[in-house]
C-alpha cells in the first residue's frame, strides 16, 4: 500500500507564484529594478493563481485519505476507531484508496474495514475489486467483501456469490460463516434485480400505452388535416328548396243555425274541482291496543298497534284523551285493526299526533247491564 506521500518542498513564494529574491549584487547593481519588484509583489500577492490553491487543496485531501487508509489497519492510531467514518464522510474521492487497500494482503485489518467503507459509500466502482476480493487469502476479508457486494454487486457479483456460497466452509474470527452469508446476499440480490425487472416491465407497457394514445392522436389530427384540404377549393352548389306541395282544399257549404234573436246563450256553471286536503299523520310512541270506543272496556279491543307504526289521525275527542286513528305506512306487520272501515281508537298517550285533528264526539258509552 502507499505511503504518505513526502512533501515537495517548495517555498510559499514558489506556491504563490511570487518571484524569487533578487541577490544583493542585482540590488546594489539595479536599483531601479529593485523599486519595480517591491511595487509589483503586493499586486502579484493580491491575485493568487486559482489553479495552484486548487492543487494545493487536492494535495491536502489526498494526504488526508491516505492518512486515514492507513490508520483502518492500526489500532495504536488515533484516528483508528473513526477512520471508517471519515473515510465515508468523503466519499468519492476516497474510492481509489479504499480499492487499492482491497489488495493488501497484510495486514488483514486494512483491506476488511476498507470492505467496511465502500459498502457505506456505495459507489459502483468498487464492484469489480470486491468481487475480487472474494478469493482473498484471509475470511475476515472475504466475509466484509459478501456484505459489501449486497449494496455495490453486479452480474458478476452473483456469479461469484454463488461460487462462494457453494465452496467456501471457512468462518471469520467471530464465528460467522462465509458461505452462509453469501447464500443470504445472493437471494437479497436475486430479489432486488427480479423487482427491477418488474420495474422496467411496468415502464415498458407505460411507454407503448403512452405511444398508442399518441399514435391515435396524431391520426386523427391527420384525417382532420386531409378532410380540411379536400375541401379547399371545392365550391359548393347553393341549395335548392323546393316548396312542398300544397292541399288543395274542397269548399265546404256553411251551415247557419237558426238563433231566437230573444234568447241569451245559456252559460253552464262549471264546478269547482274540490281539492282533498292531505292526511293528518303521526307515530306510535309506546305500543297498545286499539279499541272500538275511547273508553277502557274489556271488550272492546279491536287491534293493536307497535312502536313505529305510522298512524292516519281521523278524530280526537273534546277532552283530547283518545284519538281516532287509520293504520298507515309503514307498520309493523303484527299491527292491526278489525273494523269496517280500518279505523279504531288509541289513547292519546300512546302517540305522538299532529296538530288541528278535528275534534269528534264519540256515540255514548254503553252502559253495562247488572
Amino acid at each position: 500500500m502507499n505511503t504518505t506521500p513526502s512533501d515537495n518542498n517548495q517555498t510559499p513564494d514558489d506556491v504563490n507564484g511570487a518571484p524569487s529574491a533578487e541577490s544583493d549584487g542585482e540590488i546594489a547593481n539595479g536599483a531601479q529594478t529593485g523599486t519595480r519588484s517591491l511595487v509589483q509583489a503586493p499586486r502579484a500577492l493580491a491575485t493568487p493563481d486559482r489553479r495552484v490553491s486548487a492543487n494545493v487543496a487536492g494535495a491536502a485531501l489526498q494526504q488526508r485519505i491516505m492518512t486515514l487508509v492507513s490508520a483502518l489497519g492500526d489500532p495504536g492510531h488515533p484516528l483508528h476507531a473513526r477512520a471508517v467514518e471519515d473515510l465515508v464522510t468523503l466519499g468519492e474521492p476516497a474510492v481509489p484508496a479504499l480499492i487499492e487497500a482491497l489488495r493488501t494482503h497484510e495486514p488483514w485489518l486494512i483491506a476488511y474495514r476498507a470492505t467496511e467503507a465502500l459498502s457505506q459509500i456505495g459507489d459502483g466502482r468498487a464492484a469489480g475489486p470486491l468481487v475480487d476480493a472474494l478469493r482473498h487469502p484471509n475470511s475476515n476479508v472475504r466475509w466484509g467483501a459478501v456484505r459489501a457486494l449486497a449494496t455495490v454487486g453486479d452480474a458478476r457479483a452473483l456469479i461469484e456469490l454463488r461460487r462462494v456460497a457453494r465452496t467456501d466452509r471457512s468462518k471469520t474470527s467471530w464465528g460467522e460463516a462465509v458461505g452462509d452469508t453469501a447464500r443470504v446476499v445472493l437471494d437479497q440480490m436475486q430479489s432486488r434485480t427480479l423487482l427491477a425487472r418488474v420495474a422496467e416491465l411496468i415502464k415498458t407497457a407505460i411507454a407503448c400505452v403512452l405511444m398508442l394514445v399518441a399514435l391515435i392522436f396524431a391520426w386523427s389530427v391527420l384525417t382532420e388535416l386531409r378532410d380540411e384540404l379536400t375541401r379547399i377549393g371545392r365550391v359548393e352548389p347553393a341549395p335548392v328548396i323546393v316548396a312542398p306541395p300544397m292541399p288543395t282544399t274542397v269548399p265546404q257549404a256553411i251551415v247557419t243555425l237558426p238563433q231566437s234573436p230573444t234568447s241569451p246563450p245559456t252559460v253552464q256553471p262549471v264546478a269547482p274541482t274540490p281539492v282533498e286536503a292531505p292526511p293528518l299523520t303521526g307515530i306510535v310512541v309506546t305500543s297498545g291496543n286499539v279499541r272500538a270506543t275511547p273508553a277502557r272496556l274489556p271488550d272492546n279491543v279491536i287491534g293493536s298497534v307497535m312502536a313505529g307504526d305510522a298512524l292516519i289521525f281521523l278524530g280526537v275527542t273534546p277532552d283530547g284523551a283518545w284519538y281516532r286513528v287509520r293504520l298507515g305506512s309503514p307498520a309493523a306487520a303484527s299491527s292491526q285493526i278489525r273494523s269496517v272501515d280500518g279505523s279504531g281508537w288509541v289513547s292519546a298517550s300512546l302517540v305522538e299526533a299532529p296538530e288541528r285533528v278535528p275534534v269528534e264526539t264519540p256515540p255514548p258509552v254503553p252502559t253495562p247491564t247488572p
